[in-house]
């Protein structure tokens, strides 16, 4: 018998499963999992123990030299895991298979609390441990109670199943999720629920803390790393039975996984950008299908990709069409700022604003830049301020100068660097604008700004939630995370400041993106027992996304954003693969981006789009090609493009990253 083994160190050369001997010292101890130290060469290297085989694939076969790992970090389920990982996204094994290790893992080096795992416990210790679940005074609507009927049904057949639970915003998606998983656990099985931002978790937490007290684990990026090492060890010990995160969470090592939430699953947060670049959905969907458990995938607004399957029969679609105790969803009312002068803020929304405060009830604004000015220009020479980094226009903060959101690049001196002039003209929306103008139009108002810079200044997004929720600000200004998933009872008002921004970016789901961001932002007014109301700014009022989500109307929106879909062959109609080429030096980075469109277009690939400069043509110094591979079927695009990757030569100093099923095209 021999162990495969995996090297920790990641490069092309070395991306492989190596076979090593088991000593003797070793044998009936070593496990699928365990991290050990190998011979390599001349050197010791640090592998990860993946798999056993009888005969090894070389004559002359080295001994594991020691195991380092007090118990196997991973399973055979997640070695699957990782290999489907790296093949559906061009990754290395190793890269994969380290997303499945304890937090802030290192080659030799176990943190403390990972130095105290034990074996986790067996499944039959999961199912004796007592279940506690909080009784829960809810009636579910005819519509939860027919989804949650379907879900318990399929968790009884003991199957693995795909459900789209779509419905109005405030129909109670996440009470069906509750109720579901509270089922599983009566089953001895475990649950998986993922949030695509952390800004969402703070009010779900508590729903879910109350609902299963003493059975939660959180994991999230914004914890700190011994946090999340605690949290990973209750999970992997099967001290926790359900768990909630963001993205990451898909790794945790949870016991008895038998369902996966994956709420909001339209977000483009759920893309991760480093490699392995998976989308947390597709991922999920592999993932349930590894564990044999049943996958929901909730949103008001989803993806279209998703609908279009649902609507194929690949996902069980479950609706739920109205609110909760049949409350009205909020009229929405589209003022054309064409028409409106001085103010950021419309007459009709003014009028709103100071109708909601006078009653003692709360507002949002919505404002989907961060900043004062989102612009900036030389009055003098005419340039438009930019980073000299990046090909983003800087923003003006007060306090700060000028910043850039994409590096961080910052400048305090407001003087043009091409003529050194200091006539400048300053355009744009921004939140910290926003606030300057509600605090001079309402003076007694109560106003929170909820975004990045406010976040990293003050405290975490918890402390901003409740202290809105507490009804200590009355007036809520933030970028997107203030629309999502937030369920305050007093919220009687959303205004949109400006929904055009994402609107005409050169983005095939632009229409897609802008849609659902207005959908969300009406769906936060009166959600409880106050009647609610929205007000969309537009300088497009016409546009077809904006007037569907004025009538709250994802079929409408639907059917128009599908026609154009397949007229153009965008996704679902199609899969795309992008490479992003970059470097330093931009005539090296063309050149490297035309050697690999010629090498694909001798290969015959069909749909080959560049390269072209990506739209943002230079990022943090880097200057950045794009190649778009589009095709009916990956498996047409994936040999090619294999093939390309591994004959063609590229400088240390180019990267090439490739993005499957991408999200961002900018």
């Amino acid at each position: 018998m021999f162990a495969e083994v995996v090297l920790s160190k990641v490069s092309s050369e070395i991306d492989k499963i190596y076979h090593y001997a088991i000593p003797e010292n070793l044998r009936g101890k070593i496990q699928v999992g365990h991290q050990v130290i190998v011979p390599f060469g001349r050197r010791q290297d640090v592998g990860y123990v993946v798999g056993f085989v009888k005969e090894a694939e070389v004559t002359r076969v080295k001994e594991i030299i020691k195991i380092t790992s007090p118990c196997p970090l991973f399973g055979k389920e997640q070695v699957e895991f990782a290999k489907w990982l790296a093949y559906y996204y061009f990754s290395f094994f190793a890269t994969a298979l380290k997303l499945m290790l304890p937090p802030g893992q290192k080659p030799k080096e176990l943190s403390s609390p990972q130095s105290r795992l034990k074996s986790p416990l067996s499944p039959p210790g999961i199912e004796g441990k007592e279940v506690k679940v909080a009784e829960t005074n809810l009636r579910l609507t005819p519509e939860q109670q027919k989804a949650l009927e379907a879900i318990k049904g399929v968790i009884d057949q003991g199957r693995s199943e795909k459900f789209l639970l779509c419905g109005v915003t405030g129909s109670g998606k996440t009470e069906v999720y509750l109720q579901a998983i509270a089922y599983l656990l009566t089953k001895g099985k475990s649950a998986l629920v993922l949030v695509p931002e952390i800004a969402l978790t703070p009010q779900l937490i508590q729903r879910f803390q109350e609902r299963f007290p003493g059975l939660i684990a959180v994991l999230h990026s914004h914890m700190t790393l011994k946090q999340r090492n605690q949290a990973w060890l209750m999970i992997y010990q099967g001290e926790t039975r359900v768990v909630l995160g963001t993205r990451s969470a898909l790794f945790a090592p949870i016991k008895n996984l038998g369902l996966i939430v994956v709420d909001e699953e339209y977000e483009v947060s759920y893309k991760s950008e480093k490699s392995p670049r998976y989308h947390t959905r597709e991922a999920a969907l592999k993932w349930a299908e590894i564990n044999k458990a049943v996958l929901i995938l909730g949103s008001a607004t989803p993806a279209v990709e998703t609908y279009y399957l649902a609507e194929s029969g690949f996902y069980r679609k479950l609706v739920l069409p109205q609110r909760i105790d049949q409350r009205p969803l909020p009229p929405v009312e589209i003022v054309d700022m064409r028409k409106e002068k001085d103010f950021l803020l419309s007459r009709r929304l003014r009028e709103e604003l100071k109708e909601v405060l006078a009653k003692g009830e709360q507002a949002i604004l919505f404002v989907n830049r961060r900043g004062f000015f989102t612009l900036v220009i030389c009055r003098r020479c005419g340039l438009v301020l930019e980073c000299p980094k990046c090909s983003l226009s800087l923003t003006y903060l007060p306090g700060k100068g000028l910043v850039c959101f994409g590096c961080g690049y910052s400048v305090p001196s407001l003087v043009c660097p091409r003529c050194q002039g200091t006539e400048l003209k300053y355009f744009g929306v921004g939140t910290q604008r926003i606030e300057k103008e509600v605090a001079e139009m309402f003076p007694s108002a109560r106003i929170l700004r909820w975004d990045r810079d406010a976040v990293s200044k003050s405290s975490s997004h918890e402390a901003f939630f409740s202290a809105f929720a507490q009804g200590k600000a009355n007036v809520l200004i933030g970028t997107q995370m203030v629309i999502k998933g937030l369920d305050v009872a007093k919220v009687t008002l959303v205004g949109v400041v400006s929904a055009d921004f994402a609107l005409h970016l050169p983005d095939f789901r632009a229409a897609e993106h802008t849609f659902q961001l207005l959908t969300q932002a009406a769906g936060r007014a009166g959600r409880h027992h106050l009647p609610g109301k929205v007000i969309i700014q537009s300088f497009y009022p016409e546009h077809y996304a904006l007037q569907a989500a004025a009538h709250h109307d994802y079929e409408s929106f639907y059917q128009k954003e599908i026609s154009y879909r397949k007229e153009l062959n965008y996704p679902p109609f199609s899969k795309l693969i992008c490479l992003l080429i970059s470097g330093s030096d931009q005539d090296q980075v063309k050149k490297v981006a035309q050697e690999l469109a010629n090498f694909l277009k001798r290969r015959e690939v069909q749909g080959l789009l560049g390269p072209v400069p990506a739209v943002i043509a230079r990022r943090r110094g880097q200057w950045r090609y794009r190649i778009l591979l589009k095709g009916k079927d990956l498996e047409e695009i994936r040999p090619a493009l294999a093939e390309t990757l591994a004959k063609i030569v590229v400088p240390k100093e180019i990267k090439v990253l490739v993005d499957v099923d991408p999200v961002n095209l900018l």
